[in-house]
């Protein structure tokens, strides 16, 4: 019986190795709202699962939500790679989808702005996920 259930042991453990893992992590970002009706003016989130950046626009606020990010190695002096505008309606959500490799770190700051002058503000705090 000994014998048995460790071959049993042993199968389960070869079928979890020959699973994927998912060592990723999931992060969001709040931008501030200018609004007295409104708690914030946009969501940012990154999900780990396919790497997909997710922006909505949380207030009526004539305001575009925008999103910096800065992706593994980072920006020093307060930079980053890229930004994403939702400039659609309140309610909105905008989805970026982009692939990085496993364990590469990505950061997201969520704020409100104009697009079109690239005047921006209202910054939520940085937070990091992983790919």
């Amino acid at each position: 019986m000994r014998i048995g259930g460790i071959m049993v042991a042993a199968a389960a453990m070869v079928a979890m190795a020959g699973s994927p893992a998912s060592a990723g992590t999931s992060v969001s970002s709040w931008g501030q709202s200018v609004r007295s009706n409104c708690d914030n003016s946009s969501k940012g989130t990154f999900d780990d699962d396919g790497e997909h950046f997710y922006l909505t626009d949380l207030c009526a606020d004539s305001m575009s939500a925008v999103m910096k990010v800065d992706v593994a190695p980072y920006q020093s002096g307060g930079g980053y790679d890229f930004t994403i505008w939702n400039s659609n309606t309140a309610g909105s959500t905008v989805d970026v989808n982009k692939s990085y490799a496993e364990g590469t770190g990505v950061c997201i700051q969520a704020g409100l702005g104009e697009s079109s002058s690239g005047e921006w503000g209202g910054w939520g705090y940085w937070t990091c996920g992983v790919a």
